[in-house]
């Protein structure tokens, strides 16, 4: 071998020890090398779980529902659970008997706002809650999309009471799959600004929407988040104004704070609850059967 090829030999393999010198190759414990064999296993005896389409979840609800057995006991306890805790039949919304005027009310949304109740305030509402009547079923419909093709519709109008979330589309082509029927419509805040740009330029487009509703209560968080207070507060005056057949109620930040407290302490520790949580435990409190669907 000539001179200058060992040269470049030894050259070669000095600047290789350096490089190992300075990152020398990791290797992992044993303990892991193991986990990861375990895993790889397990995952091929074991297939990840696949997701069901929106077809499959609504047959398996369609199939648990004609085998479904109501549990009276169950339903007393939870009931009387529910009633302790945050008095549906008073708290559900603002009225003028547990929201008297003067008082300061903390958002349940918001920990450093709190709102004392004027007198422009207190006069859009009601005496007390407007729901007395003792109805037997009820029927909570949301408006994520999974009715489409089940034929619920009939179903979900045979309820006394019909609850409606987020302000969802109820014209003909939908009638088959979720009904006709609402008695209470919630609106969040965002909407109003999404879809209806706050109100502040042109009301039409939203009160022609709210027509279909005919006389439903429409059910606002206005005092959860601060900056839901004044989109709620223009839906009022824009219904109230061109004499719609709505009727604007306020949700009670203490009845969502207290509902949000009982469901945390039995294992639910969402940010913030569905709309669906927070509407049919006050409705269960007071009605016989509550028959949850999400469209």
């Amino acid at each position: 071998m000539s001179p200058c090829r060992r040269a470049r030999r030894h050259t070669s393999r000095g600047a290789m020890a350096v490089l190992a010198w300075k990152f020398p190759r990791a290797r992992l414990p044993v303990g892991a090398s193991a986990l990861c064999v375990v895993v790889l296993c397990w995952l091929y005896i074991f297939p990840v779980y696949r997701l069901p389409n929106e077809k499959e979840i609504v047959q398996g609800v369609l199939q648990q529902g004609t085998a479904w057995r109501r549990n009276q006991t169950a339903a007393r306890v939870f009931r009387k659970q529910m009633e302790d805790c945050c008095d549906p039949a008073h708290l559900f919304a603002m009225t003028k008997m547990n929201s008297p005027m003067g008082k300061s009310m903390w958002y349940d949304g918001e920990f450093l706002y709190s709102f004392t109740i004027d007198n422009s305030t207190y006069s859009l509402f009601p005496q007390a809650t407007p729901f007395q009547l003792p109805l037997k079923k009820c029927a909570v419909v949301g408006n994520g999309g999974i009715l489409k093709k089940s034929g619920c519709g009939r179903q979900i109008d045979e309820a006394n009471f019909v609850m409606r979330c987020n302000l969802p589309p109820l014209s003909s082509e939908y009638t088959k799959d979720v009904g006709s029927k609402s008695h209470l419509v919630t609106a969040n805040p965002s909407i109003i600004r999404q879809r209806f740009q706050n109100l502040l330029w042109s009301r039409k487009t939203f009160v022609d929407n709210m027509k279909i509703y005919n006389h439903s209560y429409i059910y606002m968080p206005a005092f959860s988040m601060k900056t839901g207070t004044e989109p709620s507060l223009r839906v009022y005056y824009t219904l109230s104004d061109v004499g719609a057949n709505q009727t604007v109620l306020f949700a009670n930040p203490n009845f969502l704070r207290s509902i949000g407290k009982f469901w945390k302490s039995r294992g639910i520790h969402a940010k913030r609850l569905s709309t669906g949580l927070f509407l049919a435990p006050g409705w269960f409190s007071r009605l016989s059967v509550c028959l949850l669907l999400r469209s």
